[in-house]
């Protein structure tokens, strides 16, 4: 379904009913006093942001699910508001800086309340820049074709991850591998080979001749890759700038198990022990499932932490997996 209406009531109505017999839809926000095309993002309705009409819908929306979900076994409303694949919400980021139209005598006369979108607001007419309708249009279209034609994309999330994020995730997650591999090593009675815990890093710190270090220089160190009973104990496969494709393009910036976002701390964590580290690999979970995710792993012979997720919910993670790029910049 793709949702287009300007008044709140009516597109709340909408997107509830469609909640409530599971049909997809894809809805589109303000486009007024907006200008910017690079600011249009692809999200859940939670996430829309600077939107005077996502925050109204949001209100009226939980309100009509809370009311719904009395007399039937509806999903809380907040599961709508946070899954992008159920409803998926097209808006600017952009922040609105003109001002509103100034209310004419006709509209005075014939009662402000009419006009307008916003109950129990004073409302005026919002100029449109003529372009803004017309690209939200062809993207909402794009959207569609791309999903009926078996070709979905999976939209960037709205803010980009910061180098020292990053870095930060980068380090954690060779932290954990590293930590993966000692225990391994200890369980087997075996000792990989040393050059592995700098292979994987493309941007470390590397000695000049002159003794100082510099960290422009890059270092490509090839090893043969390392299997220990099944399990990879080899050089993890990406680098830190795959770290924004993971966590933000990938898994758009929450956790593949909860769908907890950036207000929970979040990891990169090896999804399959079995296999390599790059991005067919990966996920981004919270703490407390990393927490749960870890203690399956140690309890079962094969070292799988995966068996603490449901198994619809594995299934999505591996279908979702399956769409990822080896090389991000490809």
């Amino acid at each position: 379904v793709v949702d287009a209406i300007d008044d709140v009531p009516t597109k709340a109505r909408l997107l509830a009913h469609c909640a409530n017999h599971n049909l997809r839809v894809i809805s589109c926000m303000g486009a007024g006093g907006k200008s910017d095309i690079t600011r249009l993002h692809i999200s859940n309705l939670r996430s829309a942001s600077r939107d005077p009409l996502a925050s109204k819908l949001r209100q009226t929306l939980k309100r009509l699910l809370l009311k719904n979900s009395e007399s039937s076994s509806s999903r809380n409303g907040d599961d709508i508001l946070e899954d992008v694949d159920r409803l998926a919400t097209l808006y600017s980021s952009e922040k609105t800086v003109v001002k509103l139209a100034d209310i004419t005598p006709e509209q005075k006369e014939q009662g402000i309340q009419n006009f307008g979108a916003v109950d129990n607001m004073r409302v005026r007419v919002m100029p449109v820049l003529g372009t803004m309708p017309a690209v939200m249009g062809q993207s909402l279209a794009a959207y569609v074709l791309c999903e009926l034609g078996n070709k979905p994309f999976f939209p960037m999330a709205g803010e980009r991850v910061g180098r020292n994020v990053r870095h930060k995730m980068f380090q954690h997650l060779k932290n954990r591998e590293k930590a993966i591999r000692q225990t391994i090593e200890a369980e087997n009675n075996t000792t990989t080979n040393d050059n592995n815990n700098n292979n994987d890093v493309a941007h470390d710190d590397t000695i000049t001749k002159d003794g100082d270090k510099d960290k422009n220089v890059v270092v490509a160190v090839v090893t043969d890759p390392q299997i220990i009973g099944n399990k990879w104990v080899g050089p993890v496969q990406v680098d830190m700038d795959d770290m924004e494709y993971i966590f933000a393009e990938v898994w758009r910036n929450r956790c593949c198990v909860t769908g907890d976002t950036l207000g929970t701390v979040l990891e990169i964590v090896r999804w399959d022990i079995s296999k390599p580290s790059n991005c067919q690999n990966l996920v981004v979970m919270g703490a407390k499932s990393i927490l749960r995710f870890d203690e399956a792993a140690a309890s079962n012979e094969d070292g799988d932490g995966r068996q603490s997720i449901p198994l619809p919910l594995r299934q999505r993670i591996q279908a979702r997996l399956a769409t990822c790029k080896i090389d991000s910049k490809a």
